[in-house]
């Protein structure tokens, strides 16, 4: 009996990963340009973080308590919030010497983004008038 409950339970457990899994694999995916920001700097600027996002340093979101934070891309306004593994990915991005908090992702949108590519975004020159 113990042997069927025990067959029983994996299962069920086995069953309800691999829905999961489906349903990630079926969340939509974005391409999002913005500014990614450590979550404890994003709450303690939530007033103005517009203006902060601007001059936020990427040193300040590679500190120790900052990255465990966690990290968020602001983005036309809003503030969307990274899953656990992409954190870690974007800290390691970040830590690349020519990476910038101004970002172009790929992403899989569910409750939090999830992380599918990060680079640096690319800043258009503008054409001056002759």
């Amino acid at each position: 009996m113990k042997k069927i409950l025990a067959l029983l339970l994996a299962v069920v457990f086995v069953g309800s990963l691999s829905f999961a899994a489906e349903k990630a694999a079926k969340l939509p995916k974005k391409t999002l340009s913005g500014d990614i920001i450590d979550n404890i700097c994003a709450v303690a600027h939530q007033a103005d973080l517009a203006e902060f996002v601007k001059t936020h340093a990427k040193e300040c979101a590679l500190m120790p308590d900052c990255v465990k934070s966690g990290y968020s891309l602001y983005t036309d306004g809003n503030l969307l919030a990274f899953d656990d593994a992409s954190n870690a990915k974007i800290a390691k991005f970040l830590q690349k010497k020519k990476s910038t908090l101004q970002v172009k992702v790929k992403v899989k949108v569910g409750d939090k983004l999830n992380l599918l590519s990060i680079g640096n975004k690319k800043v258009e020159k503008k054409k001056e008038k002759k």
